[in-house]
């Protein structure tokens, strides 16, 4: 079976990404840290990277980075981990 392609389903593709778009816009929490607005994205993201240095540093010690099959990818996912860990445990709005 075949998948038809006409401009309806773009449109309405493209009228649905819109949508989620537009509602999307504002669920971005802000920090006031002395007076300036500061995203909480970047703060979970800053988090993040700190506990993926804290695990690659007791990965390192225990042995088992020398096993570690894709690195790059294991070490970027404890990043995404840590910042998606720290949003819902401190920026649940």
């Amino acid at each position: 079976m075949t998948a038809v392609n006409f401009k309806g389903a773009s449109c309405i593709r493209t009228a649905a990404l819109g949508a989620a778009t537009m509602s999307a816009a504002g669920c971005n929490p802000n920090l006031d840290v002395d007076g300036a607005l500061f995203p909480a994205w970047l703060v979970a993201m800053v988090v993040g990277v700190l506990v993926a240095i804290g695990c690659r540093a007791v990965l390192i010690r225990t042995g088992i980075d020398r096993h570690l099959v894709a690195r790059p990818l294991v070490y970027v996912s404890l990043t995404v981990l840590g910042a998606c860990m720290t949003w819902l445990a401190v920026f649940r709005y």
